[in-house]
């Protein structure tokens, strides 16, 4: 029996295993169980106009390999409101090697309780509602206090059955044991009983359990430190009970925060250490997260949720803000957080896995929009209606996209990539009598929609705290400040504006360049039906030497000219006789956009509907003047298109706008100096510095400097992070400012 329940379940990880080879043929393997996202924000609650400053951690559990940086790159990010989960802002996140920072500005947003979602399209793919939620509130200028739920830590109910069956578990001097209760309604009495972490088995043991209550004793050393699955399988195969348990909580990593002196004055300089160390007292390299908040206007419970709680526990069992840091420093927490555990199932457990084989989640490379798009009249185009799209982002290079319309008359539009806002104008393709026509949209026949996240289920966490006289100055600071602000604004006199060309894409012209080159081939309307430039320059340029596949984007051709060729040939020769080397003048022609030396990979994939003009430097001369020695085998200039309403077939109301990844800005610095006691040049900052890109050598140590603001408070340091070996991390400083 006990042959034939292991070879049912090696069946099961085999038939696992191979739908992954399966897939792997076309997409890469099956491997990632689900993403584990925390934000870590600058502080708990905002002010009226206040700025969140955000740094998204997404990490992956992968199978038989633990916690790793998530693949995503694209994290969707919303505030909405907690009672009514209205949307008041939503955002996409680029993440890179499962990190990203961000900032959203409150503007005029009222005052609320607020909740900061965030979720990658894995998560969603896993489980709809899978969801990061951390409550916001928004308020005037006063003292706030994070509170628990009303429910938290009631008295566990009485554990149920599952098919017949109970996995009870005693801690009790470092021993675990497990109590398995068996009822009549179960008729097996032979299990298997597996322990899984990260959809790795590291477990296994047969049972014989009679009717009533069994006990085992289970070996922990077994376990790798955090949270392991554990399952009862039956003689076919089936998983008919299971629960989580957390093995070894103390070995979290412990970060030590300090600094040369433990009370400041205002504005002064602040030196901090930090020094981060694993269970054996050994060094982690770790990238991490600090803020440091006054903590006169914010309130840091140690009771709070952080990303130690959010990653060991919270993300793997879906529940929302229950989780207090504090667990893991009691000499029971093992036996308090199992407990808490007792009713609730990871979203790691071997019977998720069996429910999820069958699909892939695949992540993919850029941010998805949808949009609607309609006739004059305000109706939906036909259901397979073809539309193309030209992107210009205010930085970076344009895009180009195509999309269909759905039943619903929407369209969807993947993996594109660029920040901050973009301009977009989008045609439509109609095929009539044999005949292709295409008709540019007007603003107000295409919209674009931000995917719209769960919404939220937490409830309310905060409340006001009592009256606090030390913040009168802050206060009436800030209304003296709005009522300025009115009192600014300035009617001005009539006056004409001589409408400019506009551009998007390239804020200028190349022409410095163009005095250069020797040939220049301007692209019009009538050719984009051509695959690429290398394509386009065949036939067009005298002396032009193509050698390789135009059609491969990966390894593009090389570009040579006649000139550049024969040059190549005789300073090989002469390098050959002095013995030296004749440089890198192998690879071709190089390659600018815009007059920016880029990659010919880049230059293989940009429509030729995107491109103005190229120019051709095929003389030392003119590539040299262009390039320097890079450009001794000649250069070729990519001139983008400006999109200019005077010259282009359209104008200013065929554009819309939309969003791409949000752009983050550096945290404003405070300078150091002398204390300022003028109402106005006193800085009342609440959170007086925010750093999301921090990290620690291999031997576990960090430092960074802040400024002080000019109040007398007490400050607290928050930092949080991963080590790079996939272990949460989380430490608080204090520090008192004094005159």
């Amino acid at each position: 029996m006990r042959q034939y329940c292991l070879l049912l379940f090696l069946g099961f990880l085999t038939q696992f295993q191979l739908q992954a080879q399966q897939e792997e043929e076309f997409f890469n393997p099956m491997e990632v169980a689900f993403d584990k996202i925390y934000l870590h924000t600058d502080k708990p609650h905002y002010f009226l106009k206040d700025t969140i400053w955000v740094k998204a951690y997404s990490w992956s559990a992968v199978a038989g390999e633990g916690l790793k940086p998530s693949s995503s790159r694209t994290l969707y990010m919303a505030l909405k409101n907690q009672e009514t989960g209205e949307r008041m802002f939503q955002m996409p996140v680029l993440l890179e090697e499962g990190m990203g920072s961000a900032q959203l500005a409150l503007s005029d947003i009222p005052a609320g309780d607020y909740v900061l979602l965030a979720q990658s399209r894995t998560m969603a793919d896993w489980e709809s509602t899978y969801v990061f939620q951390r409550p916001i509130r928004v308020s005037e200028v006063g003292a706030v206090t994070l509170i628990r739920p009303s429910d938290y830590r009631q008295k566990p109910i009485q554990l149920p059955y599952q098919n017949g069956l109970r996995i009870g578990l005693n801690l009790s001097e470092g021993l675990y044991q497990l109590i398995i209760d068996r009822s009549k309604e179960q008729a097996d009495s032979v299990f298997q009983l597996i322990g899984l972490q990260h959809g790795k088995p590291l477990y296994e043991q047969i049972l014989s359990l009679h009717e009533g209550k069994n006990v085992y004793k289970l070996d922990p050393e077994k376990f790798l430190p955090g949270l392991a699955d554990l399952a009862l399988v039956n003689d076919r195969g089936e998983i008919v009970a299971e629960r989580p348990v957390y093995f070894h909580p103390q070995a979290i990593p412990t970060l030590n925060i300090s600094t040369k002196q433990q009370t400041y004055r205002p504005r002064e300089r602040v030196q901090v250490l930090l020094n981060v160390l694993d269970e054996f007292g050994e060094g982690l390299e770790a990238d991490l997260s600090v803020s440091v908040v006054d903590s006169k206007q914010v309130s840091w419970s140690e009771d709070m949720s952080t990303i130690v709680t959010e990653m060991e526990l919270g993300a793997a069992l879906g529940k929302d803000f229950d989780f207090s840091h504090q667990l893991f420093k009691q000499e029971n927490s093992a036996k308090e957080l199992n407990e808490i555990l007792v009713h609730e199932k990871s979203r790691s457990a071997l019977s998720n896995f069996n429910q999820q084989e069958e699909q892939f989640f695949w992540e993919g490379k850029g941010l998805k929009l949808k949009g609607r798009a309609t006739d004059k009249e305000g109706k939906s185009l036909n259901p397979g209606t073809e539309l193309e799209f030209l992107m210009y982002p205010k930085k970076g290079v344009p895009l180009m996209a195509s999309a269909t319309i759905g039943e619903n008359g929407t369209f969807e539009l993947e993996d594109l990539f660029f920040q901050g806002t973009a301009a977009v104008v989008a045609r439509k393709i109609e095929n009539k009598r044999k005949r292709t026509f295409s008709e540019v949209l007007e603003s107000h026949q295409l919209t674009f929609e931000p995917l719209d996240l769960p919404n939220p289920t937490l409830q309310t966490r905060f409340e006001a705290s009592k009256d606090d006289y030390s913040l009168d100055d802050i206060r009436r600071y800030t209304v003296i400040r709005n009522n300025r602000l009115e009192d600014r604004i300035v009617e001005l006199d009539t006056f004409t504006v001589q409408r400019q060309p506009w551009t998007f894409g390239r804020p200028k012209e190349t022409n410095d360049l163009t005095a250069w080159a020797n040939v220049v081939l301007d692209v019009e309307e009538g050719m984009f039906d051509h695959f690429n430039v290398f394509q386009y320059m065949q036939g067009r340029v005298p002396g032009l030497i193509i050698q390789g596949d135009i059609n491969d984007f990966g390894n593009p051709p090389a570009v040579f000219f006649r000139a550049s060729q024969l040059m190549l040939v005789s300073r090989a020769e002469l390098a050959s006789k002095s013995g030296e080397s004749s440089g890198n003048m192998g690879g071709g022609a190089a390659f600018l956009l815009d007059g920016v030396l880029v990659d010919p990979t880049i230059i293989a994939t940009i429509p030729m509907t995107l491109v103005k003009r190229i120019e051709v430097f095929n003389n030392v001369a003119g590539s040299s003047a262009v390039l320097g020695s890079r450009g001794s085998m000649g250069a070729v200039n990519v001139v983008s298109r400006q999109i200019d309403p005077n010259q282009a077939m359209f104008e200013r109301n065929n554009v819309t706008y939309v969003q791409g990844y949000n752009q983050s800005i550096p945290f404003p610095k405070i300078k150091s100096g002398d204390l300022e006691k003028d109402l106005f040049k006193t800085n009342w900052n609440a959170t007086v510095y925010w750093n999301p890109y921090l990290g620690t050598d291999f031997e576990g140590s960090g430092n960074f400097e802040f400024v002080l603001n000019d109040l007398q408070s007490e400050m607290k340091i928050i930092v949080e992070g991963m080590s790079k070996t996939g272990q949460p991390i989380f430490g608080i400083h204090t520090i008192l400012v004094e005159e």
